[in-house]
């Protein structure tokens, strides 16, 4: 089997896993809740990679589909952190797994990573097994908390940091997608010089513009509540985006046109609201069997 391969596969069992525990226990949970309670682990690893890869370069991934280092890197982080985290997370919640079933899927984490690092796919730098260990057990115990939250997501704050989450996995999503794509990067001097490469410095600008701007997102959407502040969003995005391309801060590439950006943005902007008014509300009158 081929690097990328292995990627793959390892990626492909999260899903499944997910999908058949979603389906088994949709009588339960609503769907529409577990598939919010799935995005918002997936942005929470996502945070976490942000801060140990790409700001202290603890590990590296090594898929075999692109020259440049941290192009693997992130590809890897996508393809991985957003099927095998958040699935492990709702197969716990599901089948109300304990101690055991969290220790078991800890177990199978740090051994999938031993595998690919005696296959010579992955690599660790300072990170160890130990650390990997520790990540597993404080992640699947603190989303296990929050599952609570996200189930009676009726209080403000409670609801207002499921959906920043959640928002932000939904507006940053192109952003590394365009990236890889090489339709578009960002840079800023102060930042490439700091960390010397493109790829890289490219996700710590993005990733830190989309942190401000999923905060004003989720304030105008799940705090005010009128329908005319849902359009502040589409206004912060086509300016903040068409200021970026003005101040020659995002670079458009290979005939990308800055109108293609920002129909994305308005796409996923578009998804968040209707995600955000349709889910997370409490029952008027469920009846046993659930709804979706």
């Amino acid at each position: 089997m081929t690097s990328l391969s292995w990627y793959i596969c390892l990626a492909a069992i999260g899903p499944i896993i997910a999908a058949y525990s979603i389906y088994k226990k949709r009588y339960i949970y609503k769907v529409s809740t577990l598939i919010v309670f799935y995005l918002f682990t997936a942005a929470i690893t996502w945070f976490g990679e942000f801060t140990v890869l790409g700001l202290f370069d603890s590990y590296a991934y090594k898929p075999g589909l692109f020259s440049d280092p941290w192009a693997e890197n992130l590809f890897a982080h996508l393809l991985l952190n957003t099927t095998m985290f958040p699935s492990a997370a709702i197969l716990m919640q599901a089948y109300s797994l304990g101690y055991w079933g969290m220790s078991l899927i800890t177990a199978l984490f740090v051994f999938a990573e031993y595998l690919f690092v005696r296959l010579g796919i992955y690599e660790q730098h300072w990170w160890n097994y130990c650390f990997s260990a520790i990540n597993v057990v404080a992640f699947l115990t603190i989303s296990g908390k929050w599952f609570a939250h996200v189930r009676n997501a009726t209080r403000r704050i409670p609801r207002f940091l499921t959906f920043y989450f959640v928002g932000f996995i939904i507006i940053h999503t192109p952003a590394p997608i365009l990236l890889l794509m090489s339709k578009q990067y960002y840079k800023l001097d102060v930042v490439n010089d700091f960390v010397g490469n493109t790829c890289r410095s490219s996700i710590i600008i993005i990733f830190s513009y989309h942190m401000v701007e999923v905060l004003l997102l989720v304030t105008f959407v799940s705090i005010l509540g009128k329908w005319y502040w849902k359009l502040v969003p589409f206004i912060i995005a086509i300016a903040g985006h068409s200021m970026l391309a003005r101040l020659n801060i995002m670079v458009l590439l290979n005939g990308w046109k800055l109108i293609y950006t920002l129909t994305l943005y308005v796409i996923c902007l578009t998804i968040f609201i209707f995600i955000e008014k349709y889910t997370l509300r409490p029952d008027q009158k469920r009846s046993n069997k659930g709804t979706v």
